[in-house]
């Protein structure tokens, strides 16, 4: 994808000016399966965002295992933490490619100099923290409020057709069952 359409078409910049500095200051990177964009407790000086393929997030568990919390795969995606464009920012997850994936970069300076000048920008802003609080609380009331197969049940219709671009033992992890618990569930929902 052409960089000006990713930001015009994608993200919904408008602005002549402001689209071409965005344009200006950003980069598509090819990204192949398993390359980790970013690791827990990295320092941030440039922010991704998804243009196609799929990206995990997680944090290790004391046993060692991924516990995931968050998928991104739809286009325009920030495929990171974006609490705070004005500070240094670290990475509060590992953030690693599921499929081969396209990320456009922009430097974090640059990024919070747009949206600190424009209007338009900063309204882009606000609405990517609303919806990522958004996908934050959805989950978090799935995990706490729901039986397995009902959490199972939400996944595949909060991401429909993810399911078939990541592995079973992702989705249990960040389902928080185990394999054999999502297998069965599954199994009884075929039936």
């Amino acid at each position: 994808m052409e960089i000006t359409a990713f930001w015009r078409d994608i993200i919904g910049l408008k602005e002549t000016e402001l689209l071409a500095e965005a344009v200006r200051y950003s980069e598509i990177r090819r990204l192949k399966k398993r390359s980790t964009v970013i690791r827990e407790n990295e320092r941030l000086t440039e922010i991704p965002f998804l243009v196609s393929g799929v990206v995990k997030s997680y944090c290790l568990g004391a046993d060692g295992s991924e516990r995931i919390f968050c998928f991104g795969y739809r286009p325009g995606e920030p495929v990171t933490s974006i609490y705070s464009l004005d500070k240094e920012i670290t990475s509060i997850c590992t953030i690693e490619v599921v499929n081969d994936a396209e990320l456009l970069y922009i430097p974090l300076k640059e990024l919070n100099r747009l949206v600190q000048s424009s209007v338009e920008a900063a309204r882009i802003y606000e609405a990517m923290l609303s919806v990522s609080l958004y996908i934050t609380v959805e989950r978090d009331r799935a995990l706490v409020s729901y039986t397995a197969r009902q959490r199972y049940e939400w996944f595949t219709e909060f991401y429909p057709g993810l399911e078939e671009l990541i592995s079973k033992k992702d989705i249990a992890s960040f389902l928080n069952m185990s394999s054999e618990s999502l297998s069965r569930v599954r199994k009884i929902i075929k039936n």
